[in-house]
């Protein structure tokens, strides 16, 4: 794999019980023996979550960056802070810093009971020595580079200031530690169908990273991942012809909107307007009737977005793709480039921060990406990824990103479906009415892709990622990862009853992904993660049944040839 420069290790109370029992201890005895310092138990999650990162840098035991000068000393500030009720359990996040520069990649998961005691401890760490923290280039001209580089001449309206980061170059000879700037969201133009045809190419939004000392151009990163109150209930025909059911909101003046208040889902139409070249006007106009009937289109975007908006507030209770009820915005008919007679664009994306969606032909019909719900569930899964890990879009991380939208697409896709025999695992085969799918998860050969870590598509040495190499093979060697999960979902006692329902299956991967990976995770640090939300999701199970869960999750890695870590490894991770 890649050499990121970054060391993984983890901590849970069910295997490391001395180790946490230690820090536990030693943080309510500190504030035994200095009274003004209030019990874990009486202060905020937070508060508490530092002391416990304290006690755990300071000590030996624990893999943490020492650096040779005391001013190099990593500091670690705070993320985020959020409440679970899948587990009843509490997470603050932090990031690694050193010189007040953040740590590209680098992670902290501190995992509290209910009384604020430690239950886990989950990082990605790096240390960045020898690197000059002071920039030789400016924010103004590292977007310049940036700019440059895309071919134009602006920034658009939703760029971020170019932030600085130390960045481990893996694809230096050696790989290196660099100061560079983050120039995020930079659209870039992309090649299209100089014959009008029909293209699948998405809008192609990047980062740059950009060196801070010298001002050249060290990685392009891909944004696009693609494949991929009085409210009133209505039933129209999708996409497909089958009848669903949707909410909609009415004006008072006659019309009907097609937004569920409830959930936050808003389906607009951009009419057949390129996504390229004019994505400043995205969202585009929301669909309203009269005049009726619905958008077939616009029906499937609608409803199967508010099916995967209702499965994560209902089953994985996260309210919203940002936690806090943000809104799932669709916009179906765009294109690439200006419409042609046939309109065509065969791909959907997630798109700055919202959905949008292609068409083909079927029958000589167009036949919008929005009809397949699980193509659908996978794309809105790319919207949690950046809202959480914000997995890199290039080779293993890519990969893993793929994976998840996959993973946690095809679980929302079989909802309905009780009993895990009967799952349908295969994705998109809706989308063409030739019934051929873009993947399957329980044969990812089916579909061309490796299903084992020894098959691995790796990029020749000294070629970077790009579109040309699907950023690194992310839609190839995602299915290494997709039969793992398969292998995990599917898993039985000796009885033949499924040792996972299907909603813990869900939970598992969900927490994995959006408490314990961060930007450069590859499939060993997500192994460690879906073990780790195990041990807490199933903390309170009878010690046998804890234990075959374990068991099963660890076949089904093993199976595929993604390592996990021995009691004697487990805090040493992976560099």
């Amino acid at each position: 794999m890649a050499d990121d420069g970054l060391s993984t290790f983890t901590l849970h109370r069910d295997d490391q019980q001395p180790i946490i029992a230690a820090i536990n201890e030693e943080v309510a005895d500190t504030s035994t023996r200095r009274p003004a310092s209030l019990a874990p138990d009486e202060v905020d999650p937070e508060t508490a979550a530092r002391r416990y990162l304290r006690e755990m840098v300071a000590r030996p035991e624990v893999p943490t960056p020492t650096a040779d000068v005391p001013a190099d000393t990593p500091e670690y500030r705070t993320i985020a802070t959020e409440t679970l009720p899948l587990t009843d359990t509490t997470t603050v996040k932090f990031a690694q810093y050193f010189h007040r520069v953040p740590v590209y990649g680098s992670l902290v998961t501190i995992e509290l009971e209910r009384d604020n005691t430690l239950l886990s401890i989950s990082s990605t760490l790096a240390e960045p020595t020898g690197v000059d923290p002071v920039a030789r280039v400016s924010p103004l001209e590292a977007r310049d580079a940036a700019h440059a580089a895309a071919g134009i001449d602006r920034a658009g309206d939703d760029e971020q200031r170019p932030r600085l980061y130390y960045y481990r170059d893996s694809r230096a000879q050696p790989p290196t530690w660099r100061l560079v700037y983050m120039v995020r969201d930079v659209l870039r133009d992309a090649p299209g169908d100089d014959g009008g045809g029909p293209t699948t190419i998405v809008p192609d939004l990047v980062d740059y990273v950009v060196d801070a000392h010298d001002g050249g151009v060290v990685a392009v990163l891909p944004r696009t991942q693609s494949v991929g109150p009085g409210a009133d209930e209505e039933i129209a025909d999708d996409a497909l012809g089958e009848p669903r059911r949707f909410r909609v909101l009415p004006d008072g003046a006659g019309r009907r909107w097609l937004r569920d208040p409830e959930l936050n889902v808003r389906t607009h139409d951009f009419e057949f307007q390129d996504a390229f070249g004019r994505a400043h006007l995205l969202p585009g106009d929301g669909v309203s009737a009269p005049p009726e009937p619905w958008s077939p289109a616009a029906v499937s975007a609608h409803a199967n977005a508010a099916e995967v908006a209702r499965f994560l507030v209902e089953v994985l209770r996260r309210d919203g793709l940002d936690g806090r009820g943000g809104s799932y915005v669709s916009s179906i008919n765009c294109v690439d480039g200006p419409a042609g007679a046939n309109r065509e664009w065969r791909n959907a994306a997630w798109f700055r921060g919202q959905m949008i969606y292609g068409q083909r032909r079927v029958g000589g019909q167009l036949q919008s990406y929005a009809a397949a719900g699980d193509v659908v569930a996978h794309e809105i899964v790319h919207g949690l990824t950046d809202n959480t890990a914000g997995l890199e879009y290039v080779t293993e991380s890519g990969a893993l990103n793929e994976s998840y939208s996959d993973i946690l697409g095809i679980i929302i896709a079989n909802r309905n479906e009780t009993d895990i025999a009967r799952w349908d695992w295969e994705l998109g085969e809706d989308l063409d009415g030739t019934g051929v799918p873009l993947r399957d998860l329980s044969d990812p050969a089916h579909r061309g892709q490796p299903a084992h870590m020894d098959d691995f598509l790796r990029l020749p040495p000294g070629v970077a990622p790009s579109r040309s190499n699907d950023w690194g093979f992310v839609h190839s060697n995602s299915g290494i990862h997709n039969k793992a999960a398969y292998g995990v979902l599917t898993a039985t006692h000796a009885d033949g009853t499924h040792v996972f329902a299907p909603a813990e299956g869900a939970a598992l991967f969900y927490l994995a992904l959006t408490q314990h990976l961060s930007r450069r995770s590859g499939f060993d640090t997500s192994r460690r993660g879906v073990e780790l939300a195990a041990r807490t999701l199933f903390r309170r199970d009878p010690p046998a049944t804890r234990a075959a869960k374990l068991a099963a999750i660890g076949e089904g890695f093993d199976a595929v040839g993604i390592e996990g870590a021995d009691d004697a490894t487990v805090l040493a991770g992976r560099g």
